[in-house]
């Protein structure tokens, strides 16, 4: 199960930097037009899994997950999409685009024409097992870039359905302050930053401890939380104690 998780955390990337405007490699596929409009690509709608949405580049082929703006069409697969935007990507596997201003369906296509991306879906893509927790991230800022950490999976309670029967699944693994130096997600802070928690799966409440690098085998420090979000300082390692509708789970790094 864990060699399972480890794997989804791999497909998902472990780490996003936000590519400066006027680097070429952060702009696939995009054609600039008036500084007004932004930069403007075509792609195909893809989806999967419980309606999830993929973009499809049709001028280079590469896949990027759309941050889709207020007022964009319902989008079905096979729709090829005019895409505008500041034509800044997230450097991921498939990239992220949350700078999309505009979508619009300038042909409707069929399902059957996104199936010859279905072998692509499946390199990215596989479905869940009910009984395995949550994926957390977390994201913060720094002066160069927006970053997004996967935090290791340490112990949880996990409530699912199964053949219509509820199961509870409870995993108990190293304590967040067990793990030696260098085995957990480094955010490498220079500086303290704000850190908010999301998951594939909505999470209804975090609570976070921390401890000083140098003083692991002493009581932790309860961090204060607003919502999901709390303050990183560097030299710390956090456990975060992350509550869901279908149970609890430990998730850890150090800042």
């Amino acid at each position: 199960m864990t060699r399972t998780i480890a794997a989804r955390a791999a497909l998902l990337a472990v780490l996003a930097l936000l590519v400066l405007a006027g680097c070429a490699s952060g702009r696939a596929g995009t054609d600039p037009v008036d500084e007004e409009e932004g930069f403007v690509s075509t792609a195909m709608v893809v989806t999967f899994g419980d309606g999830e949405v993929l973009f499809v580049d049709q001028d280079t082929e590469s896949p990027y997950y759309p941050t889709l703006p207020e007022g964009t069409p319902e989008l079905a697969a096979g729709n090829i999409v005019r895409v505008t935007g500041n034509g800044i990507m997230l450097e991921s596997y498939p990239g992220q685009y949350p700078g999309i201003t505009k979508v619009e369906v300038v042909e409707e296509g069929t399902p059957a024409d996104a199936e010859k991306y279905d072998e692509l879906v499946a390199q990215i893509w596989q479905p869940k097992d009910p009984s395995e927790p949550p994926l957390a991230s977390l994201e913060y800022a720094t002066d160069l870039a927006v970053v997004t950490l996967l935090p290791t999976t340490c112990g949880y309670t996990w409530t699912y359905e199964q053949d219509g029967n509820e199961q509870t699944v409870a995993v108990d693994t190293l304590a967040p302050t067990d793990y030696a130096a260098g085995e957990l997600p480094d955010a490498m802070l220079k500086e303290p930053a704000e850190v908010t928690v999301s998951s594939d799966v909505e999470v209804t409440g975090i609570e976070v401890m921390r401890w000083s690098e140098d003083a692991l085998d002493v009581e932790g420090e309860k961090v204060e939380v607003a919502g999901l979000t709390f303050a990183a300082e560097p030299d710390y390692r956090y456990a975060i104690l992350a509550t869901f509708d279908a149970g609890e789970v430990t998730y850890a790094f150090t800042a």
